[in-house]
């Protein structure tokens, strides 16, 4: 195992060092092994000028590294699904998508009939949102181009060296690096598709949780089941968790938190499941 590791980590370094002198056939090379290596069959890697793209049997994967572990795709569907099974013809809304790790398997669960609506913040995101949605066909997917709060107006979204930690800025919190962008309360984003009911809401939005909440107080959408990742890991002006309880409580959801298992990662204890039943 520790033998495997360490090529893992080799061969993403040499695709890395290989990038950075522009022998861009060699860079694919070693992160092909490097990601076949780790799903255990083989993994056709392409660098198309802007992003990593990584097609493998019946899924696919963009990313922005050149070290994307295909695994990813399923990793945490685990958590994702905890209290929730997609049926066929479900609609599902996932609110923080990033590159949509999970969004193949979702397409799949929900069948020709399902929708998937993702909505991601970040215009990186959504530029290999769409070529995943080309890539593999996914005509039950619907790429929403916003971020989503508790107003519509003009926002600040960080830029950080990870993109998985780029977030939505407080007028007043001071930060170097950021971009201007649209918020949308979550019922004016999906507001041309004419949902009524929804199957299923998936959260990650970095903080911002409780925004998107309180913007349903007073709304008529039925909503039957809520995954929502909270952050408070990340220090104490991202605490939500206590919040985000209280609130499914009140609205009268069925709360569950998730079953920490041991090797896993601490930051999945932060997540909250509410549900409603016979509605």
């Amino acid at each position: 195992m520790l033998l495997k590791k360490i090529l893992q980590f080799l061969l993403r370094k040499i695709s890395e060092k290989f990038f950075k002198l522009k022998l861009i056939y060699l860079a694919e090379f070693f992160s092909m092994l490097r990601a076949s290596m780790l799903m255990g069959k083989f993994v056709k890697v392409k660098f198309d000028g802007l992003d990593w793209i990584y097609i493998w049997k019946n899924s696919a994967a963009v990313s922005s590294v050149s070290f994307y572990n295909p695994q990813l795709n399923y990793s945490d569907l685990d958590l994702f699904l905890f209290k929730y099974k997609p049926n066929n013809g479900d609609i599902i809304v996932d609110v923080g998508v990033e590159n949509g790790s999970e969004i193949p398997e979702f397409c799949k669960l929900v069948g020709t009939k399902g929708k998937i609506f993702a909505i991601e913040a970040d215009p990186s995101c959504c530029r290999r949102l769409k070529k995943l949605k080309k890539i593999l066909n996914l005509e039950n997917l619907f790429i929403i181009e916003y971020a989503v709060g508790d107003q519509n107006k003009k926002i600040k979204f960080s830029q950080e060296i990870d993109e998985k930690n780029n977030r939505v800025l407080l007028d007043n919190t001071p930060h170097q690096n950021f971009i201007e962008i649209k918020q949308l309360t979550f019922e004016e984003a999906i507001k041309s598709y004419n949902l009524k009911t929804i199957d299923f809401v998936k959260v990650n939005i970095e903080g911002a949780e409780m925004n998107l909440l309180k913007s349903l107080d007073n709304s008529n959408l039925v909503i039957k089941n809520w995954c929502i990742s909270c952050h408070d890991f990340m220090g104490k002006e991202f605490r939500t968790f206590d919040d985000v309880y209280l609130w499914l409580k009140r609205s009268n959801y069925i709360v569950n938190e998730y079953t920490f298992k041991k090797n896993k990662d601490k930051w999945r204890k932060f997540y909250l499941f509410g549900s409603k039943i016979n509605i």
